[in-house]
This record gives C-alpha cells, structure tokens and sequence, in this order.
C-alpha cells in the first residue's frame, strides 16, 4: 500500500501500472512473509477479477448509456433545459451544480459531471473558477451510489455487508452531507448571504434528496439512489425557488473568498435553438431505467428470475501461517435483474428503437458511443482490476488484519473520526471513489472489529470520505481546469474547493464519531 502511495503521488505513474507494481509487491510478501502458496494468491487474483467484473460492467454500461443519449444531443437538451429555468444566479448554481451534475453522476462518472456541468454554468454566465468550484462540490455527495451504484457494490462485495443492510445505513449517514453539499454552493456562489437567502430552500430540497436516496437503498435500487435525488434536486429547486423558501435577493458584498473575476460579469447565456431532442427524450432511458428498477425488486419479479445468474466457486484457502480464507459459493454473482448492467442494456435497447421510430437516430451513434466507451474505460478498468487483486490478496493472506490490528492499537477511540479521512486519501491518490474502497474498505473493517465498533458504519463513512474526496482527486480537478480554459491553474481550484471537501469529510467522521459513542447498537 505504501508502494502504491508513491508510486501514484510521487512518481505520478499511471493507475493500471502503479495497481499492477503493488499487485506483484503483494504476491511477492504474501509468499516469502504471510505463509501463501502460489494456488493461494492465483486464487485470491482471481477472486479480485471476479470482483472487478461485477463493478466495471456497471460501469461499462453506464458509460455507454450516457455516451450514447450525449451524441443524441439529449444531454445538452436536458443542460439547456436547466439553465432556462432561472435567472437568478444563486438558484442557476444549485440547479446546475447541485442538481443537474449529481444526476449526471447518477448515471455516469470519469470526470463528466464536471465537464458538463461547468461549461453549462459558464454559458449562464458564472466565472470559470467558480464555475469549476461549484460543479466540483456540488456532485460529490453523488459519487459512492453514482455510476450505477459502482462504488457502493465494491465496498458491500468487499465487506461482505448484505446490500439490505448496508444499503439504507449509508443513505442516511450521507443525509448531512447531501444538504451540506448545498449550502456550501450556496457559499461558494454568494458567500454567507446566498447562504441565508437560500437555506430554507437547500433544507427542504436536501431533505427531500435524502430521503430519495435512502427510499432506494431501502428498496433495493441503490443503482439509482443518486440520479433520483438529482432528479429531486432539479424540480425541487426549479419549484421551490418561486416560492419564500427562497429569500429576496440584496445588495451585498462577496464573502466566499472568491470574488468577482475579468470577464465573469459580461458573459451572456448563448442563444437557444432548435436541438433535434427535447430534453423528455433525453432522460428516456433513465426513466425507464428507474422503473426497471423499482420493478426489479417486486416480489413476484424477483422469484421469476432468482435462478437467473452467474457466478464462480472458490475453495477454502490455509496458508502456512494458519490464515483462513472461507470458501465463496457463486462469489460476486451477476443476477440478470438485480444487477444494473442487464437492467442499463434493457433501457438502452427501449430508448434506441423509441429513437428509430420517432426520427431521432443517426447512423453510426451506437459504434461511436461504444467506442468512446472503450478509450475513456480502458485505463480505469485495468486500474481497478489490479487494485481489487492487490486488497483481494492482501485481505486473503492475512495482510490487512495485521494493518487492521496496528491501526486499531493507534488510534483508539478517535477512529471513526478519522475513518471517513481515509477514505478521502484513497480517492484522492487513485482518483476514484471505487477505488478507495477496493483498498481501504476491508481494511476500515477489520480495524472497527478489531476496536468493538460499529463496523456498518465505519465501511460507509469510508466511502462517504471516498465520496466527497473524489472532488479533490488530480484527475478530476484536472477535468475541470480543462473544461472552464484554467489548465495550468490547478492550484487555484484546489484553494477554493479543498476547504469545503475537507469540512464534508469532517461532518461525515464526527457523524461515525456520535453515533458508535451514543448509539452503539445501531451503528452495528
């Protein structure tokens, strides 16, 4: 793990080669240090592609579904359509960077929210820093269900947490970082007045996202536990700001700590034209990926199918310093309608022949998407694949119980303070929420039963923290300064936005703090 630390901060190497370097560091130590055998770490690789493939189809298809309705003009339709539905620049930000960019979350990841959301908030006129802060911190509650639920499904497949436990528990840890989420793009458009004209506003359409989110989870549709709350936030907000829970606009100063910049307040909305999708279309196969969801999870539904999937066996492994490893019985099974990627294809296959039939469709759209799938995939699929390899051996070999023991002996009663914070460091070395959990979530685990603490909600303050600390990552913040002409003023992004991460993190860790102190029996 400290290799792989280096190797990704220091040296600045690639995710798939820096996974694949630690992955070989880790088969090495399991076999001349922990007692392994070479059927042990084949196995133990294996189980980690295993993994790998239940999450990356997710993302896969949800990539490809996006890529798709994109170069169908249906996103742009749908962006157009939200930036019309205000004038007022504090509630264009919450529509935009609240709403509109945890929906594309929702349904996507790699960076697009972000490179969606704040050119949409340029051409309305916001400046490009504050532009790239706002999309930046205004999706990141969205990450851990987002893609399709990817980061949630490695870290319940990791820790082997049933999905109707873990599920709605971390719905409800992630409700005070959801509305913590708005105010804070609340302060970053207008400092501590766009705070207070708009906190009655953010209370109630939070709370409402919140309680979507957990709805989902508790339904068993965590794959769309993000895209319906940013559905929620988007009418919620577009609604709700007409009426008083959005406070009268007055004259004030900026108190945000990023001011006015050259430029931002002669920029004008571009001109609307006719678009050849309307923005209904475009949220065609999420509405009826929604559905397929809820309806997956019908009784009868479910029993038709319950036969329907694929998985594979592994044995029970010893090493020679007596570590055990159970024996897996269909291990990260693929269900055919509890799975998002077969419910993603299903949606996709609807909206292209509802496309056809109604004149939308461009010849060669699904090749282009399915290969645009492929280039913006291809380096997160190999860096996942040896990253869940590198923890599936480590966990198998009896690696992270040691670090697990050492941790608990260090930090004591402060952990589930500072849990969350190791999530962030995950994302922010890996630039990705999943993979954070991947390397950390066992870990998390292991250390709150080593302590006698709620280990439920530790693993989902560990990918809350992966969640909000994604905003943060190199990567992402990279996409960003691309995308509102910033490249080479990182660091000015990262000023602004650090902060508010930090503090998202911090909310998360003294949330764990509180309940496993107060209410021990329910953290589990």
């Amino acid at each position: 793990m400290l290799f792989l630390v280096v190797a990704i901060m220091r040296l600045r190497w690639s995710a798939p080669r820096a996974g694949g370097l630690s992955w070989l560091l880790a088969v090495h130590i399991a076999m001349l240090a922990f007692g392994a055998s070479g059927t042990i770490v084949a196995t133990a690789s294996a189980k980690g592609l295993s993994l790998t493939l239940f999450v990356l189809t997710i993302l896969w298809a949800s990539v490809f579904m996006f890529n798709l309705v994109d170069r169908l003009k249906g996103i742009e339709a749908i962006g157009r359509t939200t930036a019309r539905l205000a004038s007022d620049p504090l509630v264009q930000a919450l529509l935009i960077g609240w709403g509109f960019s945890s929906f594309i979350q929702g349904v996507t990841g790699f960076g697009v929210p972000v490179a969606v959301a704040a050119p949409l908030l340029i051409m309305v006129g916001f400046s490009p820093l504050r532009a790239a802060a706002i999309s930046l911190v205004g999706h990141g509650w969205a990450v851990t269900f987002g893609s399709m639920g990817s980061s949630f499904y490695t870290i319940q497949l990791v820790t082997k947490f049933p999905e109707q436990v873990i599920g709605p528990h971390m719905a409800l840890l992630f409700a005070p970082v959801t509305i913590a989420s708005g105010i804070m793009v609340a302060h970053i458009q207008g400092g501590w007045h766009g705070v207070r004209r708009s906190l009655p506003l953010v209370l109630v359409v939070g709370t409402a996202m919140s309680f979507a989110m957990w709805l989902m989870a508790f339904l068993g549709a965590p794959q769309i536990a993000s895209s319906v709350p940013g559905i929620v936030a988007l009418i919620g907000v577009g609604f709700l700001a007409r009426t008083p829970l959005l406070i009268k606009p007055s004259v004030t100063g900026d108190a945000s700590g990023i001011g006015p910049e050259p430029g931002a307040a002669t920029q004008r909305a571009a001109p609307v034209t006719a678009k050849p999708m309307t923005a209904m279309l475009g949220f065609l196969p999420y509405i009826v990926l929604i559905a397929l969801s809820i309806v997956a999870q019908l009784g009868p539904v479910k029993s038709a199918v319950s036969g329907l999937a694929w998985g594979l066996d592994y044995p029970e492994t010893v090493t020679a310093d007596g570590f055990v490893a159970a024996a897996e019985q269909g291990y990260a099974r693929i269900r055919l309608l509890n799975h998002p990627a077969p419910l993603i294809i299903i949606s996709v296959a609807i909206a292209m022949l509802v496309y056809r039939l109604g004149g939308r469709w461009k010849r060669g759209v699904a090749w282009e998407s399915l290969r645009l799938t492929y280039s913006q995939s291809v380096t997160t699929t190999l860096g996942v694949a040896t990253m869940v390899m590198m923890a599936v051996v480590m966990a198998d070999t009896g690696m992270t119980t040691l670090l697990a023991q050492g941790i608990a002996r260090a930090s004591g009663p402060v952990f589930p303070l500072v849990s969350p914070f190791i999530g962030l460091l995950g994302s922010f070395m890996t630039g990705s929420n999943t993979n954070s959990n991947v390397m950390f979530g066992i870990l998390q685990v292991e250390t709150a039963r080593e302590l006698g603490i709620g280990a439920v909600t530790i693993a989902s303050v560990q990918s809350i923290g992966g969640s909000v600390g994604s905003s943060i990552a190199p990567a992402k913040v990279l996409v960003a300064a691309t995308f509102v002409g910033m490249s080479g003023k990182e660091s000015e992004i990262w000023r602004v936005i650090t902060r508010y991460v930090l503090l998202l993190t911090l909310i998360a860790g003294l949330e764990a703090l509180l309940l496993i102190c107060l209410l021990p029996a329910w953290t589990r």
